[in-house]
């Protein structure tokens, strides 16, 4: 039977959709799957606050009546209002079987879609924005998955290449030792900070989740002024945001999350550092599919509300950024050192650090003088449409 690639439209088959990748990974001992309760929501139109101002499309591919392949085709009106000269949509969800053919169909589908609302290059993997899963592994593939972290066979790489795509940007993430001490002249620096900080009537704390919502105000503020100027960077939508920052009430600690505002309760700097729930859908894998959302759960309350420390042995520090007329003075270092002591007494192992762009090295530098190393590299694709 001939290849044919159908969008998605009914519910039986966004089903197979997000079932697919468990075809893909059935013999990867590293790869953990997405929470599907997670997955449903974010690939619901209806629901998602993505969809509030963009749009996608879902598609499967088809070979003998089994599934064989999965793309989304993506429009994000924000990126482009932001970009006002990069006329660009995007792809994400890839999954496929190790066939050129079939990839091509699922690339030429994406493509045809992105073109017809006027868009002359095609990006990805991004799905559907850069706070979701974004860039396509290419070293570390050995390592295991961290949440919304990609995670793919090295022949997705050829399939791109073979299409004819090109790099638009490579991605790093960092490994960083939590039974390790902190390097001396970090932790120094980060006191002499606090100190200075402190002596001129700026505070420095936790998340307050008592006060969650004016948190998250101020987590929003830093990340749009701070991120701005970054490659790719899009404004997130309000709502958006705050459905984000409303999950922080479950799986967020409050010591791993770190807020600085000045002498005026003006926003300075903050970080975000969060329990890596991969933990739960790695262990949930080797339950039927159709008992593994359940366990996925049970296991997550279990950890959050009932298991002693160590509730989880890895984090995600999942972003850090200063006010840009607070920049030079060293109060990134407070941003690393403090998650960094928190992950410590809860006892944690392990930490990622991601992702960076591989160029910036305002991040990059602070980063490795903490002593994380750069353990995996992702590549994010460009295709003239």
């Amino acid at each position: 039977m001939a290849l044919e690639v159908r969008r998605v439209t009914a519910t039986r088959e966004m089903e197979k959709f997000i079932r697919f990748p468990w075809t893909i990974y059935r013999d990867d001992p590293v790869w953990a799957p997405d929470l599907i309760a997670d997955l449903r929501y974010r690939v619901n139109k209806k629901k998602h606050p993505f969809f509030e101002y963009g749009d996608a499309d879902f598609f499967l591919a088809f070979r003998d009546g089994q599934v064989v392949g999965r793309i989304a085709a993506i429009e994000n009106p924000n990126h482009n209002s932001f970009h006002p000269d990069d006329k660009t949509g995007f792809w994400g969800f890839f999954e496929c079987i190790d066939d050129q053919e079939t990839a091509n169909a699922l690339f030429d589908t994406a493509a045809e879609w992105v073109r017809a609302r006027g868009y002359n290059n095609m990006r990805g993997p991004l799905s559907c924005d850069n706070q979701d899963e974004v860039g396509m592994i290419y070293e570390g593939l050995d390592t295991q998955r961290f949440f919304l972290m990609p995670h793919n066979p090295l022949y997705y790489m050829e399939l791109c290449e073979k299409y004819g795509m090109t790099k638009a940007k490579n991605l790093i993430a960092f490994h960083l030792d939590l039974t390790a001490p902190i390097p001396e002249k970090v932790a120094q620096l980060a006191e002499v900070v606090r100190r200075k900080l402190l002596s001129k009537g700026f505070t420095i704390r936790n998340l307050n989740k008592k006060n969650l919502r004016h948190d998250l105000r101020i987590i929003m503020d830093i990340y749009q002024t701070a991120w701005k100027d970054n490659w790719g960077f899009a404004p997130m939508s309000e709502r958006h945001f705050n459905e984000l920052g409303e999950n922080m009430k479950l799986i967020s600690v409050e010591e791993m999350v770190i807020i600085i505002e000045g002498p005026n309760e003006e926003p300075v700097g903050m970080a975000v550092a969060l329990y890596d729930w991969m933990e739960c859908t790695r262990w949930a894998r080797k339950f039927p599919f159709a008992l593994q959302q359940t366990m996925q759960i049970m296991n997550m309350v279990w950890r959050l509300f009932f298991k002693p420390k160590p509730k989880f042995t890895r984090g995600r520090l999942l972003m850090a950024g200063v006010m840009p007329e607070y920049r030079g003075l060293g109060i990134d270092s407070l941003l690393y050192v403090f998650p960094f002591e928190a992950g410590k007494k809860l006892k944690l192992t392990d930490a990622e650090l991601s992702w960076e762009l591989e160029d910036n090295i305002a991040i990059i530098s602070p980063i490795e003088k903490m002593g994380g190393n750069v353990y995996k590299k992702m590549r994010i694709w460009d295709k003239s449409i």
